[in-house]
């Protein structure tokens, strides 16, 4: 049940694995729900190679029809290769290994990654947490709500209250998230797959 297409569960053998780019629960913010975001950065990153590239030339020489191809085939290049590699989305990959009686979580991001490792044993429980999010400010969100209905624009998901479930896992009193989502069902259903494999 992966309705919102942000984990995956893996059995191969012995190791269960669970791969998300769901793993904090954060406030959204404006900006990103639907203006800024990865493709738009990337596209940023691409428009900037080139026109560096078509100044560089216009120093140089007059501007022709072959550098302003240059610049086109650039930012085809540029872009998919800036989404892919620079703004791709960290992953979070939680490994229990019953052969090696081990639970490794490892932070993987475009530019190096962090892991910890803990013998099964430690682990106590998989279990679910509720976060709750509300505005901080209500009247703060009122008067922004005014002005973009004044403008004629509605912000999506604006000022609402969200809600996140977090499947946790805690060893010996620590705990580390490993999944986030926002119905309950989801979460219950990663904790109840991954409980059938791992004896907690």
């Amino acid at each position: 049940m992966n309705e919102s297409g942000t984990y995956r569960v893996e059995i191969e053998g012995s190791r269960v694995t669970l791969r998300t780019t769901s793993f904090k629960a954060e406030r959204g913010s404006v900006l990103h729900s639907g203006i800024y975001n990865r493709e738009f950065s990337s596209s940023l990153v691409a428009v900037t190679v080139s026109a560096a590239v078509l100044a560089f030339f216009a120093l140089r020489h007059e501007l022709q029809l072959l550098h302003y191809v240059i610049a086109v085939v650039l930012f085809i290049v540029v872009f998919p290769l800036a989404r892919f590699y620079l703004f791709k989305e960290p992953c979070l990959e939680t490994v229990f290994d019953l052969d090696a009686k081990s639970v490794s979580i490892t932070l993987r991001k475009p530019f190096g990654s962090r892991s910890i490792k803990r013998p099964l044993e430690s682990l106590d429980d998989i279990r679910i947490s509720h976060i709750r999010m509300e505005p901080e400010n209500p009247d703060g969100v009122a008067f922004v709500k005014k002005i973009a209905l004044q403008h004629g624009t509605v912000i999506p998901g604006f000022g609402q209250v969200e809600d996140f479930y977090n499947v946790e896992l805690r060893f010996d009193g620590e705990g580390f998230i490993v999944l986030t989502t926002k119905t309950e069902a989801e979460a219950r259903a990663v904790v109840d797959k991954l409980r059938r494999y791992v004896d907690v």
